[in-house]
């Protein structure tokens, strides 16, 4: 007779995720995960297999929640300036909810890992790519909209607001004033003027 589950996985990943996601791979352990999952060892290689790939398990969530949010926004072609102030500040934003300065966990991750882990490397650059997509389309309407000028290069402004959005969310984990990130997406955004 097959035993259930006397957890609910979704639940379980969500709180490895939260915790691969503050320490790093290299500094959660098992008996960290065991924790903070609040499940058993065998539990977690049962559903989750090994902690390398429990950790592509919650990249891949963390891609569903917050990547396809930031995409999602991008889709409404909402005005252009407006949505992509907002969605630069919610970077910042994000990092300092409840004071925990995690960063964004796919950039972190490109850190830690990419340089060293294929299988980190392929989802986070797909990640990277996918959010370049988001960016390069919302261009696209923006100018066939006439709300940018059609002169600009979506591809190359695509690539640009990717890299400023994991700029930004990297140095949004240090101390520096808010000041600083206001001018930063101002000078940021600047090119679309």
């Amino acid at each position: 007779m097959v035993r259930t589950k006397e957890f609910e996985p979704s639940a379980a990943l969500e709180k490895a995720m939260q915790l691969f996601w503050r320490k790093g791979y290299e500094r959660t352990s098992i008996n960290d995960l065991v924790l903070a999952m609040g499940i058993n060892r065998g539990s977690i290689y049962d559903t989750f297999g090994d902690k390398h790939s429990l950790y592509l398990q919650c990249l891949a969530r963390y891609s569903d929640i917050y990547i396809s949010q930031t995409l999602a926004i991008l889709a409404r072609q909402l005005p252009v300036y407006a949505t992509l102030d907002r969605l630069f500040s919610n970077v910042v934003e994000l990092v300092h909810e409840d004071g925990c300065n995690w960063g964004c966990f796919m950039t972190n991750t490109s850190t830690e890992l990419a340089l060293h882990d294929e299988k980190v490397a392929e989802l986070v650059t797909l990640n990277f790519e996918r959010l370049e997509h988001g960016f390069t389309q919302f261009i696209e309407h923006g100018i066939h909209s006439g709300e940018l000028r059609s002169e600009l290069n979506p591809q190359a402004l695509g690539r640009y607001f990717t890299n400023a959005f994991s700029g930004l969310a990297t140095l949004a984990k240090t101390n520096l004033p808010p000041p600083f990130f206001k001018d930063a997406i101002q000078s940021t955004l600047s090119i679309l003027k």
